[in-house]
């Protein structure tokens, strides 16, 4: 299958996940915008006037919520994979498997069949190192990178900012480079461009 039928592909299956999201925005919009009339309607004098009002369904929240459905259907994952098979001569890679984002009892996510996990809040560790199989199952790894599961009081999650995609190098006891946080901010490329410049391209 070419890359064009690969990117078709993703983009139909996370169509009906990302149009649910802007109809809940635009309820979302559609209540507090009732609310702010029925507020002025009522305050005659002026007094107790709402505030400004900041719509969720804008132009930028839609291309917000592309990206974290496009993001969250690759995982970057393959980009990672290629980094690691590039560059393990120079770097030693780590993936640590933090608190799940979307969790079925949770802040679930419209469910996208190629971004279909299933998996619970983790209640401890042990059901925390099964979700990180599942991950290890589904994106096989290079031998050349270690999957670790964080702790339950997610110490690494809170001591780098992760909350839930960051990539960091750490060169001589010190962070060289900190990236983005996910889903928006998190780019793979950005890192590869950070070890071709210290270490040549590949």
């Amino acid at each position: 299958m070419g890359m064009l039928s690969v990117d078709l592909l993703v983009t139909l299956q996370i169509l009906p996940g990302f149009f649910s999201n802007c109809l809940f925005l635009a309820i979302y919009d559609s209540v507090v915008l009732v609310k702010r009339i029925v507020t002025l309607l009522s305050c005659a004098d002026g007094s107790g006037a709402p505030g400004e009002w900041q719509r969720m369904l804008t132009s930028a929240g839609l291309r917000s919520i592309w990206n974290s459905f496009l993001l969250d259907a690759n995982k970057q994952l393959p980009a990672f994979r290629q980094l690691v098979e590039e560059f393990s001569d120079v770097a030693d890679f780590l993936l640590v498997y933090i608190d799940e984002a979307h969790p079925i009892d949770g802040w679930a996510v419209p469910e996208v069949e190629c971004n279909a996990f299933k998996i619970r809040k983790h209640r401890n560790l042990e059901e925390r190192c099964l979700a990180a199989q599942q991950l290890l199952e589904r994106f096989a790894l290079p031998p050349q990178c270690h999957l670790v599961a964080d702790c339950m009081d997610n110490n690494a999650n809170v001591s780098y900012g992760v909350a839930f995609e960051r990539v960091c190098i750490v060169q001589e006891k010190k962070i060289a480079y900190l990236g983005g946080k996910g889903p928006f901010f998190y780019n793979v490329k950005e890192v590869r461009y950070w070890l071709e410049k210290s270490y040549g391209k590949r």
